[in-house]
Parts: structure tokens; sequence; C-alpha cells
């Protein structure tokens, strides 16, 4: 048993090498292997395709796992699958993991309990591009001065005109909605259509982004626009990951 081999290592250790030495060498040692262990499964279980590094903080790791509560772990995982969308990146800290020792001592861990967790969901313009593009009609997102912008095209008189709006994007519980704000656009066009025709133009920018599907549970709670792609943050409680 796992419990057995971590208390017969440091006992070893310390008779061999003595404590103030050894016993941090073997606790070091155990929560490297046991870190390793755990980012597999949590590969396995989210789906994971950019790896995972699982870092659990705090002081000596040896009594949190035969005790099998961890105070305060971060988990970064790249790659996350999310619904029809890719995540680049989930960072997560999460407070209150129970992971049983007998599930480590199987070499497989099938269920975790978070009491609290907050993290980070990066998502990459080019990925949100290519589900929005296969709307009708196709939209695509970029940054424009802190904010975010979404262009597209419409039929109007028989003309196909472009338009461009930035959007106010809103946290919900499954994702993120874009409303657009007033159109954009130089189009002689645009500028006589009735203000009635003009609101239903905006609309075709609206968009939602659902991400029912992150990794522990966890619900929207904010987003932000960055350079390179928009930074959603989440959180939740009570979770429980796995069967």
């Amino acid at each position: 048993m796992l419990r057995r081999l971590l208390l017969t290592l440091v006992v070893v250790s310390v008779i061999a090498g003595g404590a103030v030495v050894a016993a941090p060498l073997v606790d070091a040692a155990v929560r490297t292997s046991v870190q390793e262990r755990v980012a597999v499964e949590v590969a396995r279980q989210t789906g994971a395709t950019g790896g995972v590094d699982v870092e659990v903080r705090g002081g000596w790791f040896v009594p949190q796992a035969l005790r099998g509560r961890y105070e305060d772990v971060r988990v970064v995982a790249r790659g996350v699958p999310a619904g029809d969308l890719r995540v680049e990146e989930v960072d997560a800290h999460l407070s209150g993991v129970v992971v049983p020792l007998r599930e480590l001592a199987d070499g497989r861990v099938d269920r975790v309990e978070v009491e609290r967790a907050t993290s980070t969901a990066s998502l990459a313009y080019p990925v949100l591009n290519g589900v929005l593009g296969q709307r009708q009609p196709p939209l695509s997102v970029a940054p424009d001065q802190g904010a975010l912008r979404v262009t597209g095209t419409a039929r109007v008189l028989g003309q196909d005109v472009s338009l461009s709006a930035l959007v106010d994007l809103t946290a919900q519980a499954g994702g993120v909605s874009a409303v657009p704000r007033r159109l954009d656009s130089g189009s002689a066009l645009l500028d006589r259509l009735s203000r009635s025709v003009l609101s239903g133009l905006r609309d075709r920018l609206a968009f939602q982004v659902p991400l029912e599907q992150l990794p522990f549970s966890q619900q929207v709670t904010g987003v932000e626009v960055r350079t390179t792609g928009l930074v959603v943050s989440t959180a939740g409680q009570s979770i429980v990951v796995g069967s």
C-alpha cells in the first residue's frame, strides 16, 4: 500500500541519512511523484492535449497525502476541449482538494472532491474565429483598443455590405454573451437605412461563446479582452470531478 510505502521511505531515509537532510528530500520526491500521477489523470479526464502541470503547495507533503486532503493546489491544463471550442489554457487554483490515498495507491484517481476553485481560461482568437466562421453569416473577432470588434457581411438591397461593431461582453453561467453596439461603417447605403433596419443588422453580429464544459464544473464570472484572445474568469464550489 502507498501509505506503508510513504512511511517506510521516510523512516528508512531518516535512519540512513539523518532527519534534517533526508526527510525533506524524500518528501519532495513523493510530492513530485504524486503530482505527476495526478497530472496524468487530469489529462485523461479533461481530454487536455497540450499537457497538464499539477503543483501541490503547502508545507510537508507526506502528511497531506496520508490525510488524503490538500489545501492549496494549482492545475494548469493546455488544449482543453470545451464543446466546439478548444481552450488554450486553463489555470485553476483549488482549495480543499480530497483525493483518497487508496486511489493513489491503485494508480488511478477516479474521483476528486474540491471545496472551492477559481480559474482563468484563455480562448485564442484563431480558435474563436474558427467557430464563428461556421455561422451564417460568418463572423470574425479581433481586439480593438482594449475592446472586442466583430465583423461580418450582409446582403442589403442586392449589395454585399461589410458590417462591424464593438461588442459588450457579459459573463453568463454557461459562457460569454457578445452584444454589438452601434454599427461602424463608412457605407453610404447603411447611412440611408432606417433605424429599425440597422438594429436588425446589428443583431446579426451578436453571438455567444458556450463554456458549459470547462474543467471542474465552474461558472463563468468575468471576461477580459487581451491582445491574443479572451481570458474568462470562473469560480465554483463543492465540485466533484470523476465518478
